[in-house]
C-alpha cells in the first residue's frame, strides 16, 4: 500500500516537474520571456502543420525558432518538399523568416543515425565542459555527419568558441554556423 501511494504522489508531481525545465530554460535564455514563449508556440505550430501534411515528413527534419526566425534542418526528397515546408512555416503567426538547411535524402552507409547521435554527444560534451562559454541556447543538429549549429549567444567570442569546438570533433564533415549574437 505505501508503494502505491508513493507511485501516485510521484505521478501527480510529474507535470509540475516538467514545468521546472521550461522555467529554467526561460530564465537562462537570451530572449525575454514573451519572445521565448512566442518562439515555442511558433515551433509547435510549424510542427503541427508538418505532421498533418502529406508532402513534408517531420521525421526527417527538425524545427527551431529563435526571435521569430524558423530554422528547418534535415533531409528533403525534392525541391517541392522544401518549398512546401517554407510555405507552411510562413503561415504561422509571428514567423518573420524561414531558413531551410537542406540535405538530400539518401542512405549513407558511412554515416547513419547512430553516427549522428555519437557526434552529437561528443559535441555537447565539449560545449558543457567549456566553462568559459555560455551555450545553453545553442542547438546542434546533425544530418549525415554534417553539423548545423543554431541558437543564441551573448558574444562573438562565445560563437567562435562554439564553432571551434564543433569543428574539433573527429567525424564531423561540415559545420554550418547559424548562431545569432544577442545582448540580453
Amino acid at each position: 500500500m505505501p508503494r502505491t501511494l508513493l507511485l501516485i504522489a510521484c505521478l501527480c508531481l510529474l507535470p509540475s516537474l516538467a514545468g521546472c525545465g521550461t522555467a529554467y530554460k526561460a530564465a537562462v535564455d537570451q530572449r525575454d520571456v514573451g519572445t521565448f514563449v512566442d518562439d515555442g508556440r511558433i515551433e509547435s505550430s510549424v510542427r503541427a502543420l508538418y505532421i498533418n501534411d502529406d508532402l513534408v515528413k517531420l521525421r526527417d527534419i527538425s524545427v527551431n525558432s529563435y526571435l521569430g526566425t524558423v530554422y528547418v534542418v534535415g533531409e528533403f526528397e525534392s525541391d517541392k518538399q522544401k518549398m512546401r515546408s517554407v510555405k507552411l512555416a510562413r503561415q504561422v503567426d509571428g514567423v518573420r523568416k524561414v531558413t531551410i538547411v537542406p540535405f538530400p535524402k539518401r542512405d549513407d552507409p558511412t554515416c547513419g543515425t547512430s553516427d549522428d547521435l555519437a557526434l552529437y554527444a561528443k559535441i555537447k560534451t565539449k560545449l558543457v565542459e567549456d566553462t568559459d562559454i555560455w551555450s545553453t541556447q545553442v542547438d546542434v543538429k546533425l544530418v549525415q555527419c554534417n553539423a548545423v549549429v543554431l541558437g543564441l549567444v551573448g558574444s562573438q567570442r562565445d560563437a567562435n568558441a562554439i564553432i571551434r569546438h564543433v569543428n574539433s570533433v573527429e567525424g564531423v564533415r561540415t559545420v554550418q554556423n547559424l548562431v545569432r549574437i544577442v545582448k540580453r
